[in-house]
């Protein structure tokens, strides 16, 4: 990481670098716990305390480690900046609250000028390289499997479901559940269950499972409402594996849906099926959110299509850049990306369907395996 380190300070023209934020510090020096970064040029200090220091010496062998425990939280970094002469320190200003710049910039103004990294350590992170894409395939084949385990147990014929399917059928057995005595909560509780059995460490965000109306919620939180003949259940959902994030939605049947709500889908799908034939890198973020936006437009839902298209993943489940109708930043290769279009009409239902893709020199590569066809359960 010590080129990216290098690049830091240079486009910061800064000395040192405060870093504080969980997924820039693990990015930057392999550092999983709490505390904070202090980087230099030729050097570097990770200050925790107590709970971290053994762990941290493991992560970080060519890394200081500072226990603030025994000398507070601020003077290693007043320490710092005395001990080596340092004129300028960039900190991260879209992390640290106002009460902790506050008690940063009463140790080090009277020795430094304090200056905003902005996003420039985020953009660092921005394209991946093929280990963490490799992670980032990982974490969603987790929730491929975890899926497919779902839809066994609700009675899908699992094997007609692509690889996948075929996979989970052959080493599972159905734990039978009945859809029409199951909650909203106990189908997102047995998704979450499914994506640690397969080797998830943790959630990425909280899984949602919205059925019926709930469905024209994009953000719509599991409820302990039952499930109902006729109605949509849109499952989104992600897990961490060795740190990098996952994300993918669904949208099943609860036996045979409405004419609306089949048209629905079928205009999601085609949108984003649309969208996945057409990106290219070098096409900005608002131009690849146009290629769904424009079928779902099209087809006279526009209204209805409220978010953008996707956002990146990485150490984070919501990075940048993203699609979106504003988003001007020019996609490159490498980059992760959910492609996610969705509708969503009040008293009606919802769909939404969501892949993750990384961008190749020439188009992409779809990390998500679970099939899109309407699924009846």
């Amino acid at each position: 990481m010590r080129k990216e380190i290098d690049k830091l300070l240079s486009d910061a023209k800064v000395d040192l670098a405060l870093i504080t934020d969980e997924a820039n510090m693990r990015y930057l020096s392999g550092f999983t716990g709490e505390g904070y970064l202090l980087l230099t040029k030729n050097a570097g200090k990770v200050v925790t305390d107590s709970r971290y220091t053994v762990a941290a010496r493991e992560e970080c062998p060519d890394l200081e480690i500072v226990d603030w425990g025994k000398i507070g939280y601020y003077k290693p970094a007043m320490d710092a900046v005395k001990e080596k002469l340092i004129k300028a320190v960039g900190y991260e200003d879209m992390y640290l609250t106002v009460a902790e710049f506050k008690q940063f910039e009463k140790k080090l103004k009277r020795y430094a000028v304090l200056k905003p990294l902005g996003v420039k350590a985020d953009e660092l992170r921005q394209v991946k390289d093929d280990t963490e894409i490799s992670l980032i395939a990982e974490a969603e084949a987790i929730g491929d499997r975890a899926f497919a385990r779902l839809m066994l147990d609700l009675g899908v014929d699992v094997r007609k479901l692509g690889e996948v399917g075929k996979e989970v059928a052959r080493y599972h057995v159905r734990t039978p559940i009945d859809a029409l005595k199951s909650t909203e909560k106990q189908i997102a509780a047995k998704l979450e269950f499914y994506m640690k059995d397969e080797g998830g460490e943790k959630l990425s965000f909280d899984t949602i499972a919205a059925s019926g109306l709930n469905g024209a919620k994009p953000h719509a939180v599991p409820t302990d409402r039952l499930l109902k003949k006729g109605e949509l259940l849109t499952l989104d959902f992600g897990c961490v594996y060795k740190g990098y994030c996952s994300d993918m939605t669904r949208t099943v049947a609860i036996g045979k849906p409405s004419l609306e709500l089949t048209k629905i889908y079928n205009i999601v799908k085609n949108a984003q099926e649309t969208a996945l034939k057409l990106i290219k890198p070098g096409m900005t973020g608002k131009e690849i959110d146009a290629l769904a936006r424009d079928v779902i437009k099209k087809e006279g839902y526009g209204q209805y299509f409220g978010h953008s298209l996707g956002h990146s993943v990485g150490l984070k489940i919501h990075e940048k850049p993203g699609f979106s109708i504003k988003e001007k930043t020019v996609i490159r290769p490498n980059m992760v990306v959910s492609v996610e279009p969705g509708i969503y009409v009040e008293n009606v239902g919802g769909v939404r369907i969501e892949d993750l893709v990384a961008i190749t020199k020439d188009g992409i590569k779809n990390l998500s395996r679970s099939v899109k066809e309407l699924i009846s359960v």
